[in-house]
């Protein structure tokens, strides 16, 4: 049995159906993952190769391969779309109260901090009118929420249904300014992908097996249920995993494009720009299902 270190910030419905269901089993595999909870720390040890790999948004890896200069690529898309909301305080009613205000973040140049600079930018409020705290994942932004030391934090669920149960306003549903935005992929460091190309594809070939058995008809209810029990999801939450996960796991350049483009709007994407296909490989998915991506 080989053994895959893998983190992210939450367990994915394929995933927790690759374990439950024993498909990383029958490729050989035992997948260890880490809970990450702080976007420094994960970007800290992938960089050092503290874990074979991670499932988290691409929008961190293209950051960090810009910004930072880090090699990485991307071998399999998870999921697309995006759950994830600025929620305000009880007394926060809209998001212009927000000016001069303290929210709560995670580093600024990347996924959800830099939707919500889009958001805010979207309703004419400039960077600089308003304070971060950069705090770290949802779980730590709710907290910080929940003791009233941020007037908002932008929040994934189940941390956002905590907030709403609390009496938070919704402020803005990131999918209505991000759409498509590819949420979960796998992604890692090239020179250990190059160097461990059968591990990955057993890997893919367990995620898209799982994928497969979830998203039949017959299944779904048994997915919910596990996603439920698992990760602490209410209902609605857990449908709304159910609904962005990938079929077969296939990459999808335009949903990478949306990052590139939105990093460029943000202005913290500079020039010379990268096309697409410097941040993925799709020969080792290729090889796990047999299919091409067009």
């Amino acid at each position: 049995m080989d053994i895959l270190s893998v983190t992210g910030y939450q367990r994915r419905p394929p995933l927790l159906v690759g374990e439950h269901n024993g498909f990383f089993a029958k490729e050989g595999l035992q997948v260890n993952f880490h809970q990450t909870t702080y976007a420094p720390d994960h970007n800290r040890g992938m960089a050092e190769g503290r874990w074979d790999m991670t499932l988290s948004s691409a929008d961190t890896m293209i950051a960090r391969t810009t910004t930072d200069g880090v090699d990485y690529l991307l071998f399999m898309q998870a999921e697309e779309g995006l759950s994830a909301y600025l929620i305000g305080q009880p007394n926060v009613k809209s998001i212009d109260q927000l000016r001069g205000k303290l929210l709560a973040g995670d580093p600024g140049d990347s996924n959800l901090d830099l939707i919500r600079k889009k958001i805010l930018r979207q309703h004419g409020m400039d960077d600089t009118e308003y304070e971060i705290d950069i705090i770290g994942s949802s779980p730590k932004r709710l907290e910080a929420f929940l003791q009233g030391r941020v007037a908002a934090a932008m929040l994934t669920p189940p941390a956002s249904d905590n907030a709403l149960a609390a009496g938070g306003i919704l402020l803005a549903n990131s999918e209505q300014y991000v759409p498509n935005w590819p949420l979960t992929c796998g992604w890692t460091l090239r020179r250990w992908l190059v160097s461990h190309r059968g591990l990955v594809v057993r890997f893919i070939r367990s995620w898209v097996a799982a994928t497969d058995w979830l998203l039949r008809a017959e299944n779904r209810e048994s997915t919910l249920q596990l996603m439920m029990e698992k990760e602490n999801l209410n209902r609605t939450s857990a449908e709304e995993a159910y609904r962005k996960v990938v079929p077969k796991a296939r990459i999808n350049p335009a949903a990478l494009n949306t990052v590139i483009e939105l990093r460029k709007e943000m202005g913290v994407y500079k020039p010379p720009y990268d096309p697409p296909e410097r941040f993925y490989d799709d020969s080792y998915w290729r090889e796990a299902t047999g299919q091409t991506l067009a």
